[in-house]
C-alpha cells in the first residue's frame, strides 16, 4: 500500500497497514503530523488555553479568588505553543513509524498510472513505486478571497498565524475575516490576550452549520470577551493609507445582498493584522489526478467504501470531506486501510452517524450526530412526513 500525506488520516491508514504486516510506503513532503499537528488542533488549542487562563485571572470572583489582571509576555505565550508542539512531534514522527515497519519517504508524490507512483524527493532524485493499493489523504490548505490589495497589504491564515507571530507581540489591531469555527475561536482567544479584534462575516450569523440559537449564543459570548462582531458585512477590498492597513466592507441585508455596490455606505476598518479564515480547500494539485480522470474541482469524490473512479484508489480525510475534522480523517482512514487492503474478501461502509463536532470557543460548543436543521434538511430531503421531526 502506498499512503500519500502524513496528516491524522494517512499515519492512521499506515499505521493500520504496518500493523497487519503489510508493505507500505508512506509518503510526505513537509511536516509530519500535519495541520493537526503543526497549524490546527494543537497549537490553537494551546493558544485558547493561555488565553483561557488570562480571562480566569480577570475573573477570579467567579471562584471565591480576588480579580487579578493577566501580566505577559505574548512571545512567551508562543514559544510555549512551539513547545506543546514540539513535545507531541515524536508521536508522529519519522523514526516512530519507521520503527513501526513503515517506509517514510519525504517527497511530492504524482501519479503516472493507477498503480504507479513517482516520488520527487526532497534531498534530491526520484522514486517510482507500484502498488496493489494507493490511498490519497493530501489534506487540506486555507481558502485564500480573491479580495482586491489583500496581497499587497498582506494576511496571515491559521497555517501561518504560529511561525509569523513566533517572535512579535499579540497584534494591536487584528481583523478576523470569516465567521466559522476557525474564526471564531481564534477572534475570542486573541480578544482575551489584548489585541482589539474585530470579526467580519458576510453571512446573517456565525457558526452557520450550527442550529440559529448557537449562533447567537456564540456570538454573544465572543461580544463579552471584547470581540467586535460584524455579520452581514461583505469584505470588499484592502488597502493602504499614510502608512496603515484598512479593510472595507459594506453591510449587507436581505434586499441589497445581490444587488451591485452602487449607493451602499462603505465601512473602513483599520488592523495591523489580518487573519483570513473563510475556510480550508483540498489539495488536489499537482498529484497527477486531473490525468487520471479523478474529479478535482472541490474535493475526492468517492463512494460509500472510500474508493476513487479507480476501485484501487482510496481517499481519506479533508480530501474527501463531509467533514474537515481531525478525527472524522482517523475514521475515515480505518476504512480505506481495511478495504484498500482486504476489500477483496469484504468491504465496510463509512458510518458517519455518529460524529462528534465541537468549537473550542469558551463556553465550548459541542454536539454529537445531527443537530436540528441538518436533521429538518435531511428530513426535506428524504420528503418524511411533518410528525416524523416531531419524534
Amino acid at each position: 500500500m502506498i499512503v500519500i500525506g502524513a496528516g491524522a488520516g494517512g499515519l492512521v491508514t499506515s499505521y493500520i497497514a504496518a500493523t497487519v504486516r503489510a508493505k507500505v510506503t508512506l509518503i510526505e513532503a513537509g511536516e509530519m503530523g500535519g495541520d493537526c499537528l503543526n497549524y490546527g488542533c494543537v497549537p490553537s488549542k494551546a493558544l485558547i488555553k493561555s488565553a483561557k487562563v488570562a480571562e480566569q485571572m480577570r475573573h477570579a470572583e467567579r471562584y471565591g479568588l480576588e480579580n487579578t489582571p493577566p501580566e505577559f509576555s505574548f512571545k512567551n505565550v508562543m514559544t510555549r505553543i512551539h513547545k506543546v508542539i514540539a513535545d507531541i512531534a515524536p508521536n508522529d514522527s519519522v523514526e516512530r513509524y519507521t520503527d513501526l515497519g513503515v517506509e517514510v519517504l519525504k517527497g511530492y508524490a504524482k501519479f503516472i498510472d493507477p498503480w504507479t507512483v513517482e516520488i520527487a524527493l526532497n534531498d534530491g532524485g526520484t522514486q517510482t513505486l507500484t502498488a496493489r493499493s494507493i490511498v490519497i489523504a493530501t489534506g487540506a490548505r486555507p481558502f485564500i478571497p480573491d479580495l482586491p490589495g489583500l496581497e499587497e497589504t498582506g494576511y496571515v491564515t491559521s497555517d501561518t498565524i504560529w511561525n509569523k507571530f513566533a517572535e512579535l507581540e499579540a497584534p494591536k489591531k487584528l481583523v478576523v475575516l470569516g465567521g466559522g469555527p476557525i474564526g471564531s475561536e481564534l477572534a475570542q482567544a486573541f480578544a482575551r490576550l489584548g489585541s482589539d479584534v474585530t470579526q467580519i462575516e458576510r453571512g446573517a450569523r456565525l457558526m452557520k452549520k450550527e442550529d440559529v440559537e448557537v449562533s447567537e449564543f456564540a456570538q454573544k459570548v465572543l461580544v463579552e470577551s471584547g470581540v467586535n462582531v460584524l455579520t452581514s458585512h461583505q469584505a470588499i477590498r484592502c488597502e493602504a493609507r499614510d502608512g496603515k492597513k484598512f479593510i472595507i466592507v459594506e453591510a449587507q441585508d436581505d434586499s441589497t445582498v445581490k444587488q451591485d455596490h452602487q449607493n451602499k455606505q462603505e465601512i473602513a476598518i483599520e488592523y495591523d493584522e489580518l487573519l483570513c479564515a473563510v475556510g480550508r480547500r483540498a489539495r488536489l494539485e499537482g498529484y497527477g489526478l486531473e490525468d487520471l480522470g479523478i474529479e478535482t474541482e472541490r474535493t475526492i469524490d468517492t463512494d460509500d467504501y472510500l474508493e476513487t473512479l479507480y476501485p484501487n484508489i482510496y481517499a481519506a480525510g479533508d480530501v474527501v470531506g463531509p467533514y474537515q475534522f481531525t478525527h472524522v480523517a482517523s475514521h475515515q482512514a480505518w476504512y480505506a486501510a481495511v478495504n484498500g487492503l482486504f476489500g477483496h474478501l469484504k468491504k465496510f461502509k463509512v458510518d458517519y452517524r455518529v460524529i462528534p463536532w465541537t468549537t473550542f470557543i469558551d463556553p465550548e460548543v459541542a454536539r454529537v450526530g445531527l443537530n436540528e436543521q441538518e436533521a429538518i434538511e435531511k428530513a426535506s430531503t428524504l420528503k418524511l412526513p411533518a410528525t416524523t421531526l416531531k419524534i
